[in-house]
């Protein structure tokens, strides 16, 4: 369950992260694509590393600090949308 588990939970956090802090939701094949690209780079640190050295709580931590960063961003993308700074 870790093996698949932690690389969704590291891409989920480090690409909310990503629209957060860059606007993603106005660039939404940039946020696909630093999905796969953390995605892709957690799952070959894991054949790199020995067996159970992420278990499944360090993924249980990464998805539970993407809600609020998720949250935020949403937030943020309703705020400008009510304020026409998105170019709608």
């Amino acid at each position: 369950m870790a093996s698949i588990l932690n690389p969704i939970a590291f891409a989920t956090l480090l690409t909310a992260l990503f629209v957060l802090r860059f606007r993603g939701w106005n660039r939404p094949l940039a946020v696909v694509g630093y999905f796969v690209f953390f995605a892709a780079l957690e799952i070959g640190a894991t054949r790199l590393l020995p067996p159970g050295a992420f278990g499944p709580g360090l993924g249980i931590l990464c998805l539970a600090l993407a809600v609020p960063v998720l949250i935020a961003a949403g937030f943020v993308w309703r705020q400008e949308k009510r304020q026409g700074e998105l170019g709608e």
